[in-house]
C-alpha cells in the first residue's frame, strides 16, 4: 500500500498560497471608483474584488444591513398574513394571491 505524505501543516498551507506577485495596471478615474465601488458593496477589498473577478469567481453584493432589516419585517408580516389565510381569518384574500406576493419579493431580492 502506498504510503500518504504526512498533512502540510498551516504555515507550509499559508506558504503555498502567499501572494507575492504583483500586477499593476492603469485605469480612468471614473473605471476606479467604480470598482471601488462594487468591491465595497460586495464588502471586499479592493485587490480582492479585482482577483475573484480576474479568476471569475462569484462576487455577491452584501445585502446592507437596513435593508436585510426592513427584508425581515416584510418577511414576518407576510407569515402573520399567510397564518391568518389559511385559518380562513383573512375574508377577501386568497393564498394565491400570498404567494404571488411573495414570489415577487423574492424574485426582487434576487
Amino acid at each position: 500500500m502506498e504510503e500518504l505524505p504526512p498533512p502540510a501543516s498551516v504555515s507550509e498551507q499559508a506558504a503555498a498560497t502567499a501572494k507575492e506577485e504583483r500586477i499593476g495596471l492603469r485605469l480612468s478615474v471614473a473605471d476606479k471608483r467604480t470598482i471601488e465601488a462594487k468591491a465595497k458593496r460586495a464588502g471586499l477589498s479592493v485587490g480582492d474584488y479585482m482577483r475573484r473577478a480576474a479568476l471569475g469567481k462569484t462576487i455577491v453584493e452584501r445585502v446592507p444591513p437596513e435593508l436585510r432589516k426592513e427584508v425581515g419585517a416584510v418577511g414576518n408580516n407576510l407569515n402573520q398574513l399567510t397564518r391568518l389565510a389559511h385559518a380562513g381569518k383573512l375574508p377577501g384574500v386568497g393564498i394565491e394571491a400570498l404567494n404571488e406576493l411573495v414570489e415577487r419579493l423574492l424574485k426582487t431580492l434576487r
